[in-house]
Parts: structure tokens; sequence; C-alpha cells
């Protein structure tokens, strides 16, 4: 069974003979703050959905006209009983004068919010709204904000169902079936994550400072380029900088040791792809979330996200439109879901 903090520290005292009661006020203290979310994007990329799916909130939700006219919070609490409030906000692009009120609106919550999500529709490549209300962000912020903000951000590239470029697979167990992409349409998203990355950081990546904690020998670390160090505990490793693929491939073939902490530093350095509508990839994103989360996040987001699997019930899959295979010349249907039980 997995031991929660406050039990870790009862064996240390009972064990250990340590007083450790000022460690536990602190992080009572941190577990107790309120945990705030927030998520940016253009209107109709789908921020609400993947709020929906991710928190488990109820957003209205409106493929026609944009729903989100005022920033939406939603409060809840954790099974520890502490509150967690997700800003739902309004999307860029309406009109300049709306953008122009968002931007402060989306200046305030990037420097309070302790999750930020920016999210991009993937059968889109325009970037010229998101760049241009980014840097207008990044300009309202400075000093420690400004650092914070980069390095909390998780960019999301949302409805990668859109993507056609294969098929998708539908894998049936029962009642639930499971979505995976294909291998062309995977290494399409793998694509667009990169090139959304980049070109909404563009030259911030060199301001970036991505963690991950340690899972291999410290000594296989130790080795990579000065741009990689430990902390003094040995317990995370840090890269401060872009981290292109090449970059990667390079040290994996030279220190195979330090694999699984570049692969998770490396996934840092893109956009995480995903689709609400069929529970696609959203485990990726939570793990993005809680590896980008900083204090009091670190210890709650796990509580906070909501746990659900990527499981869809069968009979939900009958609602999407998908599409019926019709055989013309005997008038029926060669394949229709919302006929088969």
């Amino acid at each position: 069974m997995k031991l929660k903090i406050m039990d870790i520290l009862d064996k240390m005292e009972t064990f250990g003979g340590l007083d450790l009661g000022s460690v536990r006020r602190r992080i009572s203290a941190e577990q107790s703050k309120p945990l705030s979310a927030a998520i940016f994007g253009q209107t109709g990329c789908g921020k609400s959905s993947l709020t929906n799916a991710i928190f488990g909130t109820e957003f209205d939700v409106d493929d026609v006209k944009p729903c989100t006219k005022e920033p939406q919070s939603h409060e809840s609490v954790d099974r520890e009983g502490h509150l967690v409030t997700f800003w739902d906000l309004p999307g860029i692009g309406e009109s300049g004068e709306a953008d122009s009120a968002y931007l402060d609106m989306y200046a305030k919550y990037a420097e309070e919010c302790d999750v930020v999500l920016w999210a991009f529709q993937a059968d889109t490549r325009a970037m010229t709204l998101d760049a241009a209300a980014f840097e207008s962000i990044v300009e309202r912020l400075d000093g420690e904000s400004r650092r914070n903000f980069l390095n909390r951000l998780t960019v999301v590239v949302t409805k990668a169902d859109l993507i056609s470029t294969g098929p998708w697979i539908f894998a049936r167990s029962g009642s639930e079936a499971v979505i995976a992409a294909s291998c062309g349409v995977e290494e399409t998203l793998h694509r667009k994550s990169e090139y959304f990355f980049d070109e909404l950081l563009g030259e911030h990546q060199s301001e970036l400072e991505h963690r991950t904690f340690v899972s291999s020998s410290p000594r296989d670390l130790a080795r990579l380029s000065p741009d990689f160090w430990l902390d003094e505990n040995r317990a995370f490793l840090y890269h401060r900088g872009r981290f292109p693929l090449d970059k990667y491939n390079d040290l994996v073939s030279r220190f195979p040791g330090a694999k699984d902490e570049l692969q998770r530093l490396l996934s840092q350095s893109r956009a995480v792809f995903c689709s609400a509508r069929l529970k696609f990839n959203l485990n990726a994103v939570k793990a993005q979330l809680a590896q980008k989360g900083q204090g009091s996040a670190i210890l709650r987001l796990h509580q906070s996200v909501d746990r659900r699997n990527e499981r869809v019930a069968w009979d939900d899959l009958k609602d999407i439109g998908l599409p019926v295979f019709w055989d013309a010349k005997r008038n029926s249907p060669i394949f229709n879901i919302s006929e088969m039980k």
C-alpha cells in the first residue's frame, strides 16, 4: 500500500526518535493551501472540454458559439478536504477589443495560478494570435513571476481525433473501449507537439528550467552536459534551455543509463496531445501537469485532477459522430456503430 507523507513522518518519529513537528506543520500548511489552475487559448480550441475531461468539471460546451465570456471557476475539495479552484478563461481571437481586456486578465491568472495550460487545436497551424498574446503576457510579468509562469506552463494540443493521416483504433472490451492512434496519426501529432511548443515559447525556451525525479544512478546523470545538473540531495535532475530531439538521441546513445530521466525531460519540452472526446492520452496531460507543478501543487495535484481512466463507454461512442459505411447496391449499412450491441 502506498504510504502518505504524514504516515512516513509517523514512522520516522517512532523508529528514529526524531522530532519532526516543524516539518509536519509546514507540510500541513502547504497541503491546506487552495490549489488553482487556469487554461488559455483561442476561442473554440476545446478549453472547456479539456477542463471537463481532466478535472471532472461540468462547464458548458458549445461547438457553434463561445460559451466562456467571463472567467468561470469550479471549486471542489480533494480527498483530504482541501479546496481546488479551476479557472476556465475566455478565448482570444473574438475581437481586438476583447483580446486587449483578456490579456490583462490572462496575466493576472498566469501569475497567480499554481497550474497553467495553453491549448491549441490539432488541425490548425495558426499561431499568430497565440504567439502575440503569449508575448504580451510575458511582457506584463517580471522577475520571479515571469520565471514561474514559463516553468509552470503546459502546452496542450487538443482535439487530436481531428488528425486523419492514418486510422484511429477502437479496441472494444465488453461495454468499454480504448481508443489509440495509429503510427501515422501519432507521428503527425508528435510533429505538431514540437511545432506548437517551439512557436509559442520561441526564444523564451532559453529561460526554461525543467526538472524530473531521479530513478537511475546519480553517477550516470552527473556525466551529462553542463546544462543538466542534480540538486544537492540528488533527488531531482534539472535542465535549462531548449532540448531538441537530436540532442536527446545523442545523449541517450552516449549515456543509456540516463534514458528514463532524459525521456521525461524531453516530454516537458514538447506540447502534449490529447482528445477529450475520445479520452485519448489524458493521463499524459495529467503527468505533465504534475511534473511542472510547484510548491503545494506537487503535494496535491494527483488528488485534485479527475482520475477516471481513458476508457470510453461503448454506448457513448454511438453519440460522437462516427461515420456510417453504406452499401449502395444492397441499400444496407456495412458498418454502423449505433446498430452494434
